[in-house]
């Protein structure tokens, strides 16, 4: 009798253990959870912020400031159908453009929705609009875009932007 007594106390304190081990892995995911809505939060800001640094840096025309809203090695493609690989490329493209049929205008995007991928990968799915050229065209003035963006640091830089016409 002693040992069936001391069996069920062993399986009960076992069960007992498990059901304590459970709950407290369920309060650690709700709790990592509501760090991540806050740090999520935080990251979206970030990334608004570069968004807004790239379109200021446009209006400008400031090369330099577009330039470091860019990873080390990123890719463009333009709504025009222009390829970009590496800030080489990228820079070359924009004092192009900002130096001629871009002048003076005014680049503006709105984002529509931003995705994590990791945590430090985020898609920005958006559309963007540019004021003051006349001479290009409306699939140009007004198109979608989606941009990748890679945390570095405290910041978030574009890795990837892909603009296309609407049709």
């Amino acid at each position: 009798m002693k040992n069936a007594t001391f069996l069920i106390s062993v399986i009960g304190a076992f069960l007992a253990g498990v059901a304590v081990k459970t709950l407290m892995q369920k309060q650690n995911i709700e709790a990592m959870s509501e760090i991540n809505k806050g740090s999520r939060k935080l990251d979206e800001q970030l990334i608004r912020k570069t968004e807004a640094s790239y379109d200021s840096a446009w209006r400008q025309g400031n090369i330099e400031s577009l330039m470091a809203c860019f990873t080390d090695d990123p890719t463009l493609i333009s709504p025009r159908g222009d390829e970009a690989f590496g800030t080489g490329q990228i820079r070359n493209l924009f004092t192009e453009f900002l130096g001629k049929e871009g002048k003076s205008t005014k680049h503006t995007g709105r984002i529509i929705r931003i995705t994590f991928v990791t945590n430090d990968v985020a898609i920005v799915d958006g559309e963007a609009f540019i004021e003051g050229a006349e001479n290009l065209s409306a699939a140009v003035t007004h198109h979608k875009f989606i941009d990748v963006l890679v945390r570095k640091g405290d910041t978030w830089l574009i890795s990837q932007i892909r603009a296309f016409a609407i049709n």
